[in-house]
């Protein structure tokens, strides 16, 4: 069914759908069907930091000069881009789970086809693929469980699920200094071993379409017999379910039922679509600097031993801790306002490393900015999944996560320009200004208040 053909009864069947999963208790899944998304989370955080982690064995092991180590790192961007926004779009028309499988798939075998790469050019070509799979796992991700849970869960489900990813994050260097000791295969180790994500592609037969989709799309039979399965999962933990609420109560404004893709460039959803955009451009600039050439960057400011990627591994110990820290916040603090916060707070993080003399400064510095990595970024995509209808959810999510990643590309030669210009410190320095910028922009020009679209 098309939206052009919707009556006001369809309207009505879908918003009842919506109704019954946001009066659930808890979240409807079983531990396998949640599973998906921790392992999702963990197994693409894991492979962003796996290649920085590797990058100065990768360039001894293959010859690379400066310009060539940004190499993996922009066509695993630009796979991003093209895997967030393509698949994103692809999951508002072919559906949520199927297209899920497909970036699960992509990522295992790219890794493999990674870890197997015999020159840079290979190298390049088979990280394409690894970022198209990691950009549309992590936005999908968040849409599936935006979609899954009740209203007033959204937010905390989504963050829980981040913890699995900063998990990830801390593993990796110590994964990598474990690997690396094996010699000149030790990066290739690294590499490869995101063929694990191959585990939540197994897990994907326990977890359900979207009910929300799938009523958006019409399919209201098929909508009504998973929302059951959630009930009957929650009532066999002996929960109370409530009745379900007259469909008047469950806000639908028609506009939500009938928005397209091509609504995401007009109002009153262009506005949103730059602001977020343009948030996650200047954010990844920082983010992909950090996690793309923190190792590199503290190496060059570290007097003695030990080296950067120890300095990284400590800092990088923050991860799960700036995944968990908003759990706190979320139902206290506007979405724009954690968002402002955990910038400036990144922002110091960075200035910190810009200045630091010492090894334990170095370690401060960057415990502070893992520690705000994940906290931006788990808040951050559950803002920008809350301020769209589903009906396009995926397709914005794609188009801002995966578009802000242009700022991911362009990080290394950012870095490059600007360590030639004014240094290690400088490069600090010039992130931590961007990060100001964030917070100045999501603040001021962020949607006011998230839930002003019904989430079906």
């Amino acid at each position: 069914m098309n939206s052009a053909t919707m009556t006001h009864a369809d309207e009505d069947r879908a918003a009842e759908i919506g109704a019954r999963i946001d009066r659930l208790p808890a979240w409807g899944l079983t531990l396998a069907g949640k599973a998906v998304f921790a392992a999702a989370y963990f197994f693409s955080f894991y492979d962003i930091i796996a290649i920085g982690a590797t990058l100065p064995n990768i360039a001894h092991a293959l010859h690379l000069s400066g310009a060539e180590e940004a190499l993996p790192l922009t066509t695993s961007l630009i796979g991003y881009i093209i895997g967030a926004v393509i698949l994103g779009h692809l999951a508002d028309s072919w559906g949520r789970r199927n297209t899920l499988l497909v970036t699960m798939l992509l990522l295992a075998a790219s890794s493999v086809l990674c870890g197997l790469s015999w020159n840079i050019a290979s190298l390049a070509v088979f990280r394409l693929f690894s970022g198209m799979g990691i950009g549309a796992q992590i936005s999908l991700s968040a849409t599936m469980i935006n979609e899954l849970s009740p209203s007033a869960q959204r937010g905390r489900n989504i963050q829980r699920n981040i913890i699995a990813g900063g998990i990830g994050d801390a593993v990796t260097p110590f994964v990598a200094m474990a690997l690396l000791s094996a010699g000149e295969i030790g990066w290739r180790l690294v590499l490869g071993f995101g063929v694990l994500a191959l585990i939540p592609a197994a897990l994907l037969y326990f977890l359900p379409e979207s009910p929300r989709w799938l009523a958006a799309k019409g399919c209201y039979g098929e909508a009504q017999r998973i929302v059951a399965g959630m009930e009957a999962v929650l009532r066999a933990r002996g929960m109370t379910i409530a009745s379900i609420p007259p469909v008047a109560e469950a806000v639908l404004p028609a506009s939500a039922m009938s928005v397209r893709f091509l609504d995401l460039f007009r109002p009153p959803y262009l506005s949103r679509v730059l602001v977020v955009t343009t948030y996650w451009t200047l954010f990844y600039v920082a983010t992909y600097a950090f996690l793309g050439f923190g190792t590199v960057l503290l190496d060059k400011m570290t007097i003695q031993q030990p080296h950067g990627l120890l300095y990284t591994a400590l800092g990088d110990l923050a991860f799960p801790v700036g995944a968990a820290l908003p759990l706190l916040l979320l139902d206290r603090v506007p979405r724009r306002y954690l968002l402002g916060l955990s910038s400036i707070t990144y922002t110091i993080g960075l200035a910190v490393l810009a200045t630091s003399r010492s090894g334990t400064a170095m370690v401060i510095g960057a415990l502070l900015v893992a520690l705000n990595i994940l906290f931006n970024a788990g808040v951050g995509y559950i803002y920008t999944s809350e301020i769209f209808p589903t009906r396009i959810r995926a397709s914005a999510m794609g188009i801002a996560d995966g578009g802000g990643h242009i700022g991911g590309m362009i990080a290394p030669y950012v870095v490059l320009a600007a360590m030639a210009g004014w240094g290690a410190r400088g490069v600090f320095g010039l992130l931590a200004g961007l990060m100001v910028v964030c917070a100045i922009l999501i603040v001021t020009l962020g949607v006011r208040r998230t839930g002003e679209l019904p989430s079906i």
